[in-house]
């Protein structure tokens, strides 16, 4: 399980020049270490084409060190590795969802497409019913925890006893399986405040399923769930608001996040936009001269703002919601008009 401590301690880490590179590569199921040595390869030449820099060999050769390994533990997953020899920087994350493959040379690790790994699966529960019981699983990353209770005579006496075990168990969406009329009696059944918690549901035999296999089921449904979830949040940030609290566009996003005025942000999960920020000030622009110009102190180039956007309001305990799809646009919930 990725957790917020995790992505918020790489936000944090800036070098000077932009030598910090962030890997995400997709490790097949028969992984071959030459062809994914390959692969690798190729998404750093494209990153260093686009920032004009040469990767530090130290880093090279530590990516490989840990492609090794991931090569022969990590198959069918995706991989998230930070190296940057500067600050010493190694780190490799295997991914509990498939992203797609990107390399990137920055002054910060390039953080997005694990926060959306981690906002698309979080910890859940998973209910699987049938006419006799019920079994229960608690799901954190590949770990699934799980138990089983009699069913009840009826079908809402299940929905209320389910609820009343919820009540005091892991927060997190809730996933519901087994056959198809009986997961539609269930939710038919089931007190509001328990439906409200439902991500989705998905139909297979209870008695042929296992743990890992309704964990498996499940995961696609709250990876869904989850998708919905930031795009039901972006279009309400994007709604006309009366009090003026919200910032649609980059620029827009860019002048709040430097006034400190975002609980909320909405970014994409792709896409790198060069900007500055102000040498004096901190204040963020996508123009060198947009602030602080007769103080004699020259903006400092930023190889992508969005990143440096996300990672502020990390460092300031708000929320960073990001969206799959890339033709949203930035936006922000703002604390002041």
């Amino acid at each position: 399980m990725i957790t917020r401590a995790q992505v918020e301690k790489l936000g944090a880490l800036h070098a000077v020049e932009p030598t910090m590179l962030s890997l995400y590569l997709a490790v097949p199921p028969s992984a071959d270490l030459a062809v994914l040595s390959a692969r690798a390869r190729e998404l750093v030449a494209a990153a260093q084409a686009v920032s004009g820099r040469a990767v530090e060999p130290w880093a090279q050769e530590r990516v490989g060190d840990r492609l090794a390994t991931c090569a022969r533990d990590g198959t069918g997953r995706t991989l998230a590795v930070f190296a940057c020899a500067g600050s010493g920087l190694l780190e490799a994350i295997p991914l509990p969802c498939p992203l797609p493959e990107v390399a990137v040379l920055g002054v910060r690790p390039h953080i997005r497409p694990l926060l959306l790994a981690r906002q698309r699966c979080p910890a859940y529960q998973v209910a699987v019913v049938d006419r006799q019981r019920l079994w229960l699983f608690a799901v954190d990353g590949d770990d699934v925890a799980g138990t089983w209770v009699p069913a009840a005579r009826h079908t809402h006496d299940t929905a209320a006893q389910l609820a009343w075990i919820m009540r005091g168990g892991e927060p997190g969406p809730l996933v519901i399986g087994g056959r198809e009329d009986d997961v539609e009696q269930l939710l038919g059944s089931a007190p509001a405040a328990m439906r409200e918690a439902v991500a989705g549901s998905f139909a297979a035999d209870p008695r042929a399923l296992t743990a890992a296999g309704a964990r498996d089921l499940a995961a696609p449904v709250v990876a869904r769930w989850a998708d919905r979830r930031a795009r039901r949040l972006a279009g309400e940030i994007l709604a006309p608001r009366p009090d003026g609290r919200c910032a649609v566009g980059l620029p827009a996003c860019l002048a709040a996040v430097s006034a400190g005025a975002v609980p909320t942000l909405v970014v994409p999960a792709g896409g790198l936009v060069p900007g500055y920020e102000c040498g004096r000030c901190g204040t963020l622009s996508l123009e060198a001269d947009a602030c602080c110009p007769d103080w004699g102190t020259a903006a400092l180039a930023v190889p992508d703002v969005i990143e440096e956007l996300v990672s502020r309001i990390l460092e300031d305990g708000g929320e960073v919601v990001v969206t799959g799809d890339d033709s949203f646009p930035v936006a922000a919930r703002l604390t002041r008009p």
